[in-house]
């Protein structure tokens, strides 16, 4: 095959497509806005590798945050073992929420919460819960899913609802409840009401969610990043090539045919054409970048859909390990990090013996205070946010940065799917224009989801299957 395929977006849905592709022997160029490939799975390091796990080691590893591959898939994990080759560790899986002082197992375990919670605050939830599903069977309110607060207060009772969901959604989404799309619960949240977190929890099925999985596997070396330049390393052995720091700033088409993608490199603006394209950039810029314009309704549904962006603030601290967490969420609201990470959980030498890197999130959005925060002031926060918690002494901090990603999370408020549908029609008409990965279709989804979409818009494209890959995306078993 001589056909070119041009990918718009490094990350790893967009370089999973290229693999298979140039696998499958067709030309492939992929064009990646940063310095590096990986998108929000990129990972960063200091320091020599070669002395990781030595005594007198100056080796760093860190990514945009936690990620934890983990998927039911077989093939899939063989595939992505194949790819990280002996670079990698099996990790037992620990999440938690920090609440009432006490920790609490994520997904919510009910003998953890029995526990740790005081009998008031059980008899509560419980009693809260018996209430809403009498209420519900007897009609005597109509419970719907308008909403995610509706959604959450339906399954699992007001209490509960407002005590380990609504309250972390609402800082994370920095809108209150009744304002997301009851699609995000629906999709996230995978157990389905209080009975069926006692079920699940207790009997442990054998096809329990993915966010029951207890074991993952995680680049010992180089952070999740390794995903990403496995994948570029191999595309560029077969003859692909990979283009980076290179933003796109015009997507060409006449009529219903895209026919090159401009881009600026070094200073300067450049052509490329390809047969097709495949695009994993964010879908709103794909469709603001279009030339000539698109349509007033497209850039109408634009203006309605939006992101929730992250600051990262990295804390270097004096001491082997703070928890044996992956992340843990801080959902109570005069705290302003909602979530913390430490990368030696991930891999034990992630960090030199005897420090650790802790790593806190902050949700806001572009332009705005916490956007604008000095180094010194967001390392403030973190730190006293951190020190409140009990997890660090502020002398303990030797060091800090901060790293941001405008275009964090998808924003599911209560308009986004008509505004998102206005888009998509749009992008769907191109003949020879497939958008794709968790960017591209503008969806919360996981790197089980976002590579498998990339592998199936390959084989699709090389005739091997007429399957959608934006299914991949909203069937249920990919959620958690």
């Amino acid at each position: 095959m001589n056909k070119h395929v041009v990918v718009l977006g490094g990350g790893l849905a967009g370089l999973s497509c290229a693999y298979e592709m140039a696998r499958k022997g067709l030309r492939v160029t992929v064009v990646e806005r940063e310095p590096a490939v990986g998108g929000m799975a990129t990972s960063f390091e200091e320091g020599d590798r070669a002395t990781a796990g030595e005594p007198d080691s100056d080796y760093w590893s860190y990514d945009f945050g936690p990620h934890r591959f983990h998927t039911d898939e077989k093939e899939l994990l063989g595939h992505i073992q194949e790819i990280l080759g002996e670079n990698q560790v099996w990790r037992k899986r620990l999440s938690r929420i920090f609440l009432f002082d006490r920790f609490y197992n994520y997904p919510l375990e009910l003998q953890n919460v029995l526990r740790n919670m005081h009998p008031f605050e059980i008899v509560r939830i419980l009693f809260d819960y018996v209430w809403v599903r009498l209420q519900d069977a007897l009609r005597l309110k109509d419970y719907q899913d308008r909403n995610f607060s509706e959604w959450v207060e339906k399954r699992f009772g007001r209490a509960l609802a407002d005590i380990f969901f609504i309250q972390y959604t609402e800082k994370a989404w920095g809108i209150p409840a009744t304002e997301i799309s009851s699609v995000w619960a629906s999709q996230r949240i995978s157990l389905l009401s209080l009975t069926d977190t006692i079920i699940k929890t207790v009997f442990r099925p054998r096809n329990a969610p993915r966010t029951l999985v207890t074991d993952f596997v995680y680049p010992r070396l180089g952070g999740i990043g390794e995903l990403a330049r496995g994948y570029q390393r191999r595309i560029e052995a077969m003859g692909g090539t990979v283009i980076a720091d290179a933003p796109a700033i015009r997507i060409h088409r006449e009529g219903a045919r895209v026919t090159g993608i401009e881009y600026r490199r070094d200073g300067e603006r450049q052509m490329l054409e390809g047969d097709h394209y495949i695009s994993t950039m964010p879908v709103t810029e794909l469709a603001r970048r279009v030339t000539p314009r698109a349509p007033d309704a497209v850039h109408q549904g634009l203006q309605g859909l939006g992101y929730v962006s992250v600051v990262f603030v990295y804390l270097r601290v004096a001491r082997d390990k703070i928890t044996d967490d992956h992340w843990i969420y801080l959902p109570q609201k005069h705290l302003k990090v909602h979530r913390i990470s430490e990368f030696k959980n991930f891999s034990p030498v992630a960090a030199p013996p005897g420090k650790t890197m802790v790593c806190a999130e902050l949700t806001c959005r572009v332009g705005d205070e916490l956007w604008r925060g000095t180094d010194e002031e967001l390392t403030e926060i973190a730190t006293k946010d951190l020190a409140t918690v009990g997890l660090i002494e502020p002398h303990e901090v030797f060091g800090s940065f901060i790293k941001r990603i405008p275009f964090g999370y998808p924003l599911y408020d209560l308009d986004y799917e008509g505004n998102l549908k206005a888009v998509m029609d749009f992008v769907h008409a191109f003949e020879n224009l497939e958008s794709g990965g968790r960017q591209g279709l503008f969806r919360y989804n996981n790197m089980d989801q976002s590579i498998e979409m990339g592998r199936m818009m390959a084989a699709r494209l090389a005739g091997e299957t007429d399957a959608d890959h934006e299914s991949v995306a909203t069937e249920q078993r990919y959620f958690g």
